[in-house]
C-alpha cells in the first residue's frame, strides 16, 4: 500500500479535527437544548485549542450550520449509494425516509433543538439553523421532485406537478421528524419508514407494495401473537 505524503497526511488530521470538533458540539448543543454553548468548553470537549476551533469556525453560528452539514452530507452518501445501484422511485423513496429518520435517531436531542429553533425563531443560533435547514430543503426539493416525475414516468405514480408533490412530500416528513425526535420510545424505524411511505404513495396514487404495508407488518404481528401460531 503506497505511503501518504505529509500533505495528505495533514488533510487527513485536519478533517479528522474538524469531525471531532463538530461532533463534539452536536452533542453538547443537544445535552443543553441551547446554542448557547462556550466555544472554550468545546475546545476542552474535543482536546483541542480553543484557537484550533477558530481555525475551522469562525464563529458559533458556522460550527451550528456545520453540525447540520455533516447530517445532511451523510443522507447524500445513502442516496448515492442507492442510486448507484439503479433503484427505482419506489426504493430511493424509503431510502429517502429511512436516511432522515437515522440522523433523527442518531442525535434526536440535538435535531429537537433545531427544529424547535427553526419553527420558534428568535434565539440565539436561530438564524444559522434555519439558514441551513432552508438550503438542505431546496436540496431535498430537488431530489424529490426527480424522484416524483420518474415514478410518474413509469406509470407508478398518478400524474402530478412534481414541484408541487415534493413540497407535501416534505411537509410529511418534517412532520415525521419533529414527531420522532421528541417521542421518547419511537417506533423501530423499519415500521415507521413503511408508515411514512404508505402514506405518501397514498397520497401520489400508487399502489402500496404488498410486502412493504404497515397494514400487513401489523396484522402479521397480531397472527404471531395469537394462540397456536
Amino acid at each position: 500500500m503506497p505511503r501518504r505524503s505529509s500533505d495528505e497526511l495533514r488533510e487527513v488530521i485536519r478533517d479528522f479535527r474538524r469531525d471531532q470538533i463538530i461532533d463534539v458540539a452536536r452533542r453538547l448543543f443537544g445535552e443543553r437544548g441551547s446554542t448557547e454553548v462556550a466555544m472554550d468548553e468545546i475546545a476542552a470537549r474535543a482536546g483541542v485549542a480553543r484557537s484550533t476551533v477558530y481555525v475551522y469556525f469562525s464563529n458559533r453560528d458556522e460550527l451550528l450550520r456545520a453540525c447540520l452539514q455533516k447530517m445532511y452530507q451523510q443522507l447524500q452518501s445513502d442516496l448515492e449509494g442507492v442510486r448507484a445501484r439503479g433503484s427505482g422511485p419506489d426504493e430511493r423513496l424509503r431510502a429517502v425516509v429511512r436516511g432522515i429518520l437515522e440522523r433523527i435517531d442518531e442525535d434526536p436531542a440535538f435535531m429537537r433543538l433545531a427544529i424547535g429553533l427553526q419553527v420558534t425563531g428568535g434565539r440565539p443560533g436561530a438564524e444559522a439553523i434555519d439558514a441551513e435547514l432552508a438550503h438542505i430543503g431546496l436540496d431535498m426539493a430537488g431530489v424529490l421532485e426527480e424522484l416524483v416525475s420518474e415514478g410518474v414516468e413509469r406509470g407508478l405514480f398518478e400524474e402530478t406537478d412534481p414541484m408541487r408533490a415534493a413540497s407535501l412530500i416534505g411537509q410529511q416528513v418534517f412532520g415525521a421528524m419533529a414527531v420522532r425526535a421528541g417521542d421518547p420510545s419511537p417506533p423501530p424505524l423499519d415500521v415507521a419508514v413503511g408508515e411514512i411511505c404508505d402514506f405518501v404513495r397514498c397520497g401520489l396514487g400508487a399502489p402500496v407494495p404488498v410486502e412493504l404495508s404497515s397494514a400487513n407488518i401489523g396484522s402479521e404481528r397480531s397472527r404471531v401473537g395469537q394462540p397456536g401460531s
